[in-house]
């Protein structure tokens, strides 16, 4: 095992994957986060390093398959 550090467990979805170092929280190795060789969950990596996601989610009024085109 590369880090004898990490706990394992099943994530919800049946993937064997890390326990978020913070909270325990269940992850799979697609959606945890590292720092130093630890990992966490989103609301841990953002707690623990202050960054935030740089997507914005823009709300449109209509969406452009619905526009009629000219």
């Amino acid at each position: 095992m590369p880090h004898e550090n990490i706990e394992l467990a099943q994530a919800p979805n049946g993937e064997l994957g890390p326990r978020c170092k913070e909270c325990g929280t269940r992850l799979t190795f697609g959606n945890a986060m590292v720092i130093d060789k630890n990992y966490f969950c989103w609301n841990c990596y953002v707690e623990e390093t202050g960054a935030d996601s740089a997507t914005t989610v823009g709300e449109a009024e209509q969406r452009f398959w619905m526009a009629e085109s000219n």
